[in-house]
């Protein structure tokens, strides 16, 4: 999977997933995984629905924030491949 530049206006990601384009992430905003504030992310994020279902916005910026449960577990983010120009 493939996380590529959002051209949506407010966004910063974007993945396509069976065809759907799903944008996330708010443009000005840095993500800092394996953070206090990765932690923070994490925690208040597993409280939205579909945190585990990979149609979702929160999914993915969930994936970029390496959030295993209430944690942020990782200093490098997302495991798979990010495609920015």
């Amino acid at each position: 999977m493939k996380i590529l530049r959002s051209e949506r206006k407010g966004k910063k990601y974007k993945v396509v997933v069976d065809g759907e384009e799903i944008h996330f992430g708010a443009e000005g905003y840095t993500i800092k995984p394996g953070s206090p504030a990765g932690d923070a992310y994490c925690s208040r994020s597993l409280g939205i629905v579909g945190y585990n279902d990979k149609s979702t916005a929160n999914y993915w910026a969930r994936q970029l924030w390496s959030c295993k449960g209430s944690k942020s577990v990782s200093d490098k983010p997302f495991f798979g491949e990010i495609e920015l120009p």
